[in-house]
């Protein structure tokens, strides 16, 4: 007993005593390891190449199914969320300027005396009014094509015009079948989370 101690350390009443695990991972728990839909998918895949009576095939065919379209929805999440990661920051100032522009001109109105002047606000209230109706309805799939930068070249216009009228088209289509037109929008900057 040369360092001291080693004698209080001695096994009680043939309990162990330390800090040393009882073996490697026997303390926790065994989870079954997730199998990625790709690898559920080509070992289906591997399965029906072989001679399977008609009912199994059937059901692991509906099985395969289901999964490529889980894939296709991962997929399609992830690209949004990809976009949306990107442009953020750009329809986020967008859209601060529009608002801004909004409320400018709907003071300007309520202020302003003549009758001429008046149409002119509303004819611009309305531009902007489109405007912001498409920074916050943009396509989730589609790359943004920014209002005010990025130039004014024909093949530009042309694109944001076509991308008005899909957005116009989608609002249209989600008041017709009911669905609240705030689930269509591209996730403001504060909902970050897909």
């Amino acid at each position: 007993m040369a360092h001291g101690g080693y004698g209080k350390r001695r096994v009680a009443e043939g309990k162990r005593v330390g800090r040393r695990s009882k073996g490697p991972g026997l303390d926790k728990k065994l989870k079954p390891k997730a199998v990625s839909l790709k690898n559920q998918i080509r070992s289906i895949e591997r399965m029906l190449r072989k001679d399977l009576p008609p009912e199994v095939r059937e059901a692991q065919e509906t099985k395969l199914e289901g999964l490529k379209k889980q894939q296709e929805i991962h997929t399609r999440l992830a690209v949004e969320r990809k976009l949306f990661l990107r442009d953020r920051k750009i329809k986020f100032f967008e859209r601060r300027k529009i608002e801004r522009r909004i409320r400018r001109l709907e003071k300007q109105q309520r202020t302003s005396p003549g009758q001429a002047q008046d149409m002119e606000i509303a004819e611009q209230l309305s531009k902007l009014k489109e405007d912001l109706e498409y920074v916050r309805f943009f396509p989730k799939t589609e790359k943004y094509v920014s209002l005010f930068t990025g130039g004014d070249g024909s093949d530009l216009i042309d694109r944001r015009n076509r991308l008005r009228k899909q957005i116009k088209a989608n609002l249209v289509a989600a008041a017709a079948s009911g669905k609240d037109l705030e689930g269509t929008v591209f996730l403001h900057h504060s909902n970050i989370i897909l």
